[in-house]
């Protein structure tokens, strides 16, 4: 549970970090994490890697989309992020949002992060009072992991 929480934070700290920021150059990402990137992701362009204790990461174009995506030393892909608009979330999140927090706006800015083949998106929604960051399944569950009163 340690490691989930370890590199969902990585993940989404990662999509904070400025595109200016330096990482590995490319020839010194591991041979092998490399070679599962060309893999994965062989349409990516724009590549930029960070290196952290025991992750590479992994900041890229596809399709013009920007991606995060974790790897282990190993070349395990452990998880992708990418940032999404409030129309993109399936249905059932939408559906479950409007139910539940009807009269909050949603935040345009989603967060979908997968990890362990379970997809995540994190949306933040407000109202005059207070601002609820959720944590969103596809199947239409939400849990509320914070709440800060205006």
């Amino acid at each position: 549970m340690k490691k989930i929480k370890t590199v969902l934070t990585a993940i989404v700290m990662l999509l904070s970090i400025s595109s200016f920021a330096k990482g590995p150059e490319p020839e010194k990402v591991s041979p092998v994490v490399k070679a599962a990137f060309e893999s994965d992701f062989s349409k990516a362009t724009v590549v930029k890697w960070e290196k952290t204790d025991e992750f590479y990461f992994a900041s890229f174009l596809l399709n013009n989309v920007k991606v995060d995506a974790a790897y282990t030393e190993n070349g395990e892909l452990l998880g992708t992020s990418r940032r999404i608009s409030a129309e993109q979330m399936p249905l059932s999140i939408s559906m479950a949002l409007a139910d539940k927090y009807a009269g909050y706006e949603i935040d345009n800015s989603i967060v979908e992060l997968t990890f362990a083949s379970v997809t995540r998106y994190y949306v933040t929604v407000s109202n005059k009072t207070q601002t609820v960051k959720l944590k969103c399944y596809s199947n239409g569950d939400l849990e509320v992991e914070n709440k800060i009163k205006k």
